[in-house]
Parts: C-alpha cells; structure tokens; sequence
C-alpha cells in the first residue's frame, strides 16, 4: 500500500541497507518506484519463474535478480 512507500524513505533514514530485496520480484512499477526512491540497490526475488520476469524485473531498475529456479539463471 501507499503507506509502504513513506515506511521505506523512513526506514532508509535510519538503517541505511547495503541493498533491498523487493518480494514478490514480479512487480516492475513497485521495483522502480523504489529504486527511484531509495540510494541503496534494488534486488528483485520471489516467484520469479521465467527470463521474462527477469529482464521485467532488470528494466525496472533491480540491479539483479535472486531465484532459486535454476532455469533463469542464465537468461
């Protein structure tokens, strides 16, 4: 929901994260609203299936992808 987008900028203040993983990795709006947002980079994972949820996730701003479905490891 929209509050999650002001926990975000609040949290980064605080924690400043090395990285973000964003689960499910299937939601390229929510993957480039938050890598517009945030300075750390963005990492998509979850339920990702298919190199068109890759590169999806990819063109979205995610600077990589984390899945334990081998057949998208070399996309």
């Amino acid at each position: 929901d929209s509050m999650a987008f002001e926990n975000i900028e609040k949290q980064m203040g605080l924690a400043r994260p090395d990285s973000i993983e964003i689960l499910p990795g299937l939601m390229p709006k929510v993957i480039r609203r938050v890598a517009r947002l945030v300075k750390a980079p963005v990492i998509a994972g979850g339920l990702i299936s298919e190199k068109e949820d890759v590169m999806a996730a990819l063109s979205a701003g995610a600077i990589s992808v984390s899945s334990t479905n081998q057949s998208v490891w070399s996309v």
